[in-house]
């Protein structure tokens, strides 16, 4: 961490030198000014590379593809397939998620939270929050205990921040979401905020983020007996009082970074498609989505080019044996996943609604029906994709009383989630559900991954604090290590 904070540190001096340097004034009648080069740094700088960095990172690049949308099943290798076998190098686990989300996201949110409080703007702090804690969740869903309450403290001097345990860290979020919605000030044009490629300015769906971020933070701790909060209580806040504590209630407002078809700005996906061919859709969810007659198939996966029916590659095969399979013989992920517009969702209506099914089946009165609740999950799904669920797929679907009724949910929920491969993961190793078998070969024992490891900087640099993260979590740096959620 302090190589973090170090960086932090220099790219915030670079930042001011550069930002300073833009302003040009000369000897040209005697004032020569640049309007159009700002001085002084403005929450609007910061906010669009801190929201693209976060979502690139979750919903492309290494992190996104090649963690989130092989482990749970949604993609496979047919290239390269060492990583679809568990071989999960430092470069993704350490460069290409706690890297850029502790120094390019975090350490944005830092700067657009003190420039709001310096400017007296505290709809930009409460953004700031969000953001933060939407990355902070993601840290911890990953990794399990992490740097969070001296996370960003490096100006400060703290530069070996201690690790605080997870539920603590979800603990602490949910009080900051609460203190984020509470803080946004509705209607005040000298309180409005600019720069937010995410939501478009409006700060109503910044509290329905926030309300809904922290609904699906708390079905991480329901039933769980040392959860430090009255965890019912909180779910109770927020689903009892909808006028103070909104939660997104339609497609229209899922949380998305909707790209453009712009160098730098189209979807990671995308880009990356320009110059590598890697990955297909996995068998896993070909085969699921075929043998329920699925209509959301044809979205997430393309026919292969060569023709034929929808054909999966299965997970975690030998370079040779993938190879043999054939480009053109097998699905690429669906043309509309990989079209440089492509949004990258964060948090769906879709998702919601199956997280107050399952808040329902637990007995959670205020989530309302648990069947109600459940069917509009799938009719949302579809619908995010302009698809209709028909007749006679919700009945062959219908929910299911007991246990069976919670599998339904929660498989539905995983098809749904499909692309988010991060939460998806999550949700499998909270659950179990749907029963993933491991890649055909594997370097991890035969144990779908847990967990990725701390990077080795943390090692070497933070030592103390990373070793009792360690202990107190009673497992090894490795990929077996179950988190305090899933436990």
């Amino acid at each position: 961490m302090k190589n973090i904070l170090h960086t932090f540190r220099n790219k915030t001096v670079l930042a001011a030198l550069m930002l300073g340097a833009t302003a040009c004034t000369g000897d040209f009648d005697e004032v020569n000014t640049n309007p159009n080069a700002p001085t002084v740094a403005t929450a609007d700088l910061f906010l669009p590379h801190g929201i693209q960095s976060a979502v690139d990172a979750y919903w492309g690049g290494s992190l996104g593809m090649d963690i989130g949308d092989l482990i749970p099943q949604y993609w496979a290798r047919i290239q390269y397939t060492d990583v679809d076998q568990y071989t999960i190098t430092s470069d993704i686990y350490g460069n290409s998620s706690w890297q850029i989300f502790y120094i390019e996201s975090l350490a944005d949110y830092q700067r657009i939270y003190k420039i709001g409080k310096d400017s007296n703007n505290p709809n930009y702090q409460a953004v700031a929050v969000i953001l933060r804690s939407w990355v902070f969740s993601l840290l911890t869903d990953i990794y399990g205990d992490i740097p969070y309450k001296e996370a960003l403290m490096g100006l400060e001097g703290t530069l070996s921040p201690k690790y605080d345990s997870q539920k603590d860290v979800y603990a602490g979020l949910i009080a900051e979401l609460k203190a984020a919605n509470d803080m946004i000030v509705l209607n005040d044009a000298s309180k409005s905020i600019a720069g937010d490629i995410l939501l478009g300015n409006d700060l109503t769906k910044w509290k329905k983020f926030a309300n809904s971020l922290s609904l699906r933070i708390l079905n991480r701790m329901l039933g769980k007996a040392d959860a430090p909060i009255d965890v019912k209580a909180e779910i109770g806040r927020i689903l009892g009082d909808p006028v103070k504590y909104p939660v997104i209630t339609s497609n229209a407002e899922n949380i998305q970074l909707n790209y453009i078809d712009a160098t730098n700005n189209n979807n990671p996906i995308n880009q990356n498609r320009k110059t590598r061919d890697d990955h297909r859709v996995s068998a896993t969810i070909v085969n699921k989505l075929k043998a329920m007659n699925d209509a959301r198939l044809a979205v997430y996966a393309d026919k292969p080019s060569a023709g034929g029916d929808y054909l999966g590659v299965p997970n975690g095969l030998s370079a040779a044996d993938a190879n043999a399979l054939g480009l053109a013989k097998t699905s690429k992920v669906g043309a509309y996943f990989v079209a440089a517009t492509a949004p990258g969702v964060i948090l769906s209506y879709s998702e919601l609604l199956f997280i107050k099914a399952e808040f329902a089946y637990k007995g959670i009165t205020a989530a309302g029906d648990v069947a109600t609740n459940y069917t509009a999950g799938i009719n949302a799904s579809f619908a995010q994709y302009k698809l209709t669920a028909d007749a006679a797929y919700l009945a062959a679907n219908a929910l299911k009383t007991g246990t069976a009724g919670y599998t339904q949910i929660m498989e539905q929920k995983w098809i749904a989630l499909f692309g988010q491969g991060l939460e998806a993961w999550t949700e499998f190793r909270r659950t179990g559900i749907p029963a993933l078998s491991p890649s055909v070969i594997n370097t991890n024992g035969g144990v779908i991954p847990t967990r990725l490891p701390y990077p080795g900087t943390e090692e070497s640099l933070n030592f103390t604090n990373f070793n009792d993260a360690l202990t107190k979590q009673g497992g090894k740096n490795d990929m077996k290590t179950k988190l305090w959620f899933a436990k």
